[in-house]
Order: C-alpha cells, then sequence, then structure tokens
C-alpha cells in the first residue's frame, strides 16, 4: 500500500504544469512526431488510454476513435485533465491502476499508452493487462521515450534536464530498462504480432510500436 501511495504522489505533484516539464525535459520535436505517427492510425474503435496524464495524447486518439476511456494512477491528473478536455464528447477520464485493470476482459478494441512502459515498473505485467482487455486482433500501441537509442551526449543532456525539472526519478522508473528491442520481445512473448517498430526524433527519441493481439 505504501508503495502505491508513492507512486500516485510522485506524479501528482507535477499536475498543474505536466505537460510544459515534458516538453522541456525532451522537446517538442519528439512530442510532434509521436502525435503525426498516431494520427496515420484509422478507425481504432473503442480505445482504452493508460497514462493518460492531463489528457495531452487523449485529444489526438479521438480524432481516429470511437470513444476513449483515458486513465491514469492520479487523482489529480484525472481532474486537470477533466478540467481542461472534460467537455469533449466521446471521452471519458476515470483513475485506474494499469497493472490491475478493473475492466472485464475483451472490452477494447485499442490499447494505448504514452511514456509510461518505461516508468511502470512492469512492463510486461501492463502488456498483459492490456491483452486481457483487448478484443481478439485488437491493437495494443506503445510510445515511450528511447533513451538508449540517443548518443551519449544527447543522454546526458537529457538527464541532466530531467534531474533539474522533475528531480530524482521514481523508484518504480529505476526498476527495470525498457528498450524498443525488449519491448517488442515482450510483445512476442505474449502473443502480440508487431505490425510497426519505429524510432522517431533526431536528438530525443522515442519509440512507437503497433501490434495486434494474435
Amino acid at each position: 500500500m505504501m508503495e502505491t501511495k508513492n507512486k500516485e504522489t510522485y506524479w501528482s505533484r507535477f499536475t498543474e504544469d505536466f505537460e510544459e516539464r515534458q516538453s522541456r525535459v525532451v522537446g517538442n520535436e519528439v512530442l510532434l512526431l509521436a502525435h503525426e505517427e498516431l494520427l496515420k492510425e484509422a478507425d481504432l474503435g473503442n480505445v482504452l488510454e493508460l497514462g493518460c496524464g492531463t489528457g495531452l495524447y487523449t485529444d489526438t486518439l479521438l480524432q481516429i476513435s470511437k470513444n476513449v476511456v483515458a486513465t491514469d494512477f492520479s487523482d489529480e491528473m484525472i481532474a486537470l485533465a477533466k478540467q481542461k478536455r472534460g467537455n469533449m464528447k466521446n471521452i471519458t477520464f476515470q483513475k485506474a491502476d494499469a497493472l490491475n485493470l478493473e475492466f472485464e476482459d475483451e472490452t477494447f478494441d485499442t490499447v494505448f499508452m504514452a511514456n509510461l512502459i518505461h516508468v511502470i515498473g512492469d512492463a510486461e505485467r501492463v502488456i498483459q493487462e492490456s491483452r486481457r482487455v483487448l478484443k481478439d486482433g485488437g491493437l495494443l500501441i506503445i510510445n515511450s521515450f528511447a533513451i538508449d537509442d540517443m548518443n551519449f551526449f544527447n543522454k546526458m543532456a537529457m538527464g541532466i534536464r530531467y534531474l533539474r525539472i522533475f528531480g530524482k526519478p521514481s523508484s518504480e522508473a529505476t526498476k527495470e530498462k525498457t528498450t524498443r528491442k525488449s519491448v517488442e520481445q515482450l510483445l512476442k512473448n505474449n502473443s502480440f504480432e508487431i505490425i510497426k517498430s519505429l524510432i522517431l526524433g533526431s536528438k530525443s527519441k522515442a519509440i512507437y510500436i503497433s501490434s495486434r493481439k494474435l
């Protein structure tokens, strides 16, 4: 229980200016590229978004979906997301633990997560939960920062910016290292077919992986 509370508290303290802080750490280029890549998807149907934060990607998802259930572990993040984007149609914001989802099996056509898998602390568990709530043939789309694909100097510069803007990383973020190859392998191990796997960005980089439940 204490670990769960600590995880929620860590991210909740950045709620008011989370989007600005994130942009200052990674730059606008890689964030813009991720949104552009997401918009290339079509007809995502009923979507579950994990780790929605204040809803930065929710706007984009709505353009290519029937409806979106946007979830986050932080009460404060959900509250601000509702304040900023809650008047949009076909969006529901609610609190949820991505490692222990309360949704029924085979509920969604698509699960989307951005910048979550590298801080969740148990990448395989969140993939397994995503698979459980996905319908057969459903899509799992993962977007995440790809620090290990950056060169040494850019990696160091980002690390310094992160420490200055967010402080010491959360305990969950340091539990395991997630790379493009490791995420691809976890997806294959859990019966997903990889449709697309890309590295986005020049200095700051991100992975974008689209996969289908077999």
